[in-house]
């Protein structure tokens, strides 16, 4: 089923894949750094192989200056150089398009407020000049206003790209070093604290994720595409397997039919239950699904 909603959205998908090398200076990223955001993006496990060379007109593998392997966008595509703020017109007034200030959708949790102060801040921040996220921002000095706008502008379109509009902050910090082909400062993730009203982070266990709020409501995420269905549906199925076994009910229908019990397996015993722990491990893979959309309601 995976495979026929990739089949039946490859377009979306390598458009997606094409949007985000567009948001490079260099239209490359390493693979290594979209490993990193390959789930969140519905990209095929093995993209690299299984993917990129159908579409050898678009992309190439190249060898990078420190060594790495890279994949390259071959020519830039002015139709798809569209921020999604900037599609979103229907939400700026006729004088912020006029003047090109165009303001970000902004929400707050129920009970969160900021003080005066920071409210005038906000509101003054958001008359400032936008800079596409696609466009050339080697002019802006990163010690500005103007400059974090166009931060907030990058991971606001980065976050749209994903299929979830959310990804794990590790994904975007250093470990995938986005900074530098992105031209990013060093401590560019502030903009997520600095910007409740536009990024939601989640703490769920050890694992802080950055949300887009705009794409959730007190019922959970607006657009759904259609992997996150399946991919959902999958985690469903594969939850009731493992606490099924988990209570024996696949052992009790193994031993109908069966006079020696004693040639079935019920998991590893030393240590302790091994079955214990592998649902355990399993349940840990689908904990993405253990979702707080819920949190994302505005007041």
């Amino acid at each position: 089923m995976k495979n026929f909603v990739l089949s039946g959205s490859v377009t979306d998908l390598l458009d997606r894949l094409r949007k985000l090398l567009m948001l490079t200076k260099d239209r490359t990223l390493p693979l290594q750094t979209i490993d990193q955001l390959k789930w969140d993006l519905g990209l095929p496990y093995y993209y690299s192989d299984n993917l990129i060379p159908h579409y050898a007109d678009l992309f190439s593998l190249v060898h990078l200056p420190d060594g790495r392997i890279g994949l390259k966008l071959l020519a830039w595509d002015d139709t798809l150089a569209v921020s999604q703020l900037e599609k979103n017109v229907d939400i700026q007034s006729e004088q912020d398009l006029k003047n090109n200030c165009l303001a970000f959708p902004i929400g707050f949790t129920r009970g969160f407020g900021l003080r005066r102060k920071c409210m005038e801040w906000l509101k003054e921040w958001q008359k400032l000049p936008y800079t596409s996220p696609y466009a050339d921002a080697s002019h802006l000095d990163l010690r500005t206003d103007v400059s974090e706008k166009r931060i907030a502008g990058v991971f606001h379109e980065l976050l749209h790209l994903t299929i979830k509009k959310k990804t794990e902050r590790q994904n975007v910090e250093k470990v995938s070093n986005l900074h530098k082909p992105l031209s990013l400062p060093q401590k560019f993730t502030k903009v997520f604290e600095r910007h409740p009203g536009i990024f939601y982070i989640s703490k769920m266990g050890d694992t802080q994720t950055i949300v887009l709020r705009e794409a959730y409501d007190c019922q959970g995420l607006i657009q759904r595409h259609p992997l996150v269905d399946i991919r959902e549906r999958y985690a469903s199925m594969m939850r009731k397997g493992f606490l099924d076994r988990s209570r024996g009910l696949y052992k009790k229908t193994a031993n109908i039919g069966h006079k020696n019990s004693s040639k079935i397996v019920h998991g590893h015993k030393a240590g302790g239950n091994g079955l214990d722990s592998e649902v355990q491990s399993d349940y840990d893979l689908f904990s993405e699904y253990d979702s707080d959309d819920s949190i994302h309601c505005h007041s």
